[in-house]
């Protein structure tokens, strides 16, 4: 078995972690810290590993890590992703348009092909037909399609009647 020669003070370490553990509300920095100090207090890697989901070999690059920069370096940084192409100004301004009448713009209805249109008149912003109708949904609106016929109080159009199989 190896025995780890700590860089730094492991007593230390052992009160920072549960220090920690104590004061913070992130669950996966919290259930890394709580694994590293059961690791600092005796509890082997092998052994912990079945019991925590992880395998050993990552708990032991997480002593590693917690020995050469502490526990702060466990915690999970933001991973940036890709920028949204309409600033939150321009959804609002959106979110207005849609809920006016779309033949002020030149639509039939608003759908994907049309706001897919209006955004790229507007702002000159290329969106595809599927993000339109996902930024329908994140804006709070509902996708209805209009209804091909009269409800059944109006009269029936008779060239319906010829279409109909017998």
């Amino acid at each position: 078995m190896n025995i780890r020669v700590f860089k730094s003070d492991k007593q230390s370490l052992i009160e920072e972690g549960k220090r920690i553990v104590s004061s913070n509300d992130d669950a996966k920095y919290l259930r890394k810290v709580t694994i590293v100090n059961l690791m600092l207090n005796g509890a082997s890697a092998s052994s912990l590993s079945s019991s925590c989901g992880e395998t050993s070999r990552t708990l032991s690059s997480w002593m590693k890590i917690v020995d050469e920069k502490g526990f702060e370096a466990l915690r999970a940084r933001k991973q940036p992703g890709r920028p949204f192409r309409l600033s939150p100004d321009q959804k609002e301004e959106i979110k207005v348009t849609l809920l006016s009448d779309s033949s002020d713009y030149g639509y039939n209805v608003w759908d994907g092909p049309s706001l897919s249109d209006y955004i790229k008149r507007t702002y000159d912003i290329t969106l595809g037909v599927r993000q339109c109708q996902r930024l329908f949904h994140e804006l709070g609106f509902s996708q209805i399609r209009p209804q091909a016929f009269p409800s059944k109080d109006h009269e029936e159009d008779p060239r319906r009647e010829e279409l109909k199989k017998n």
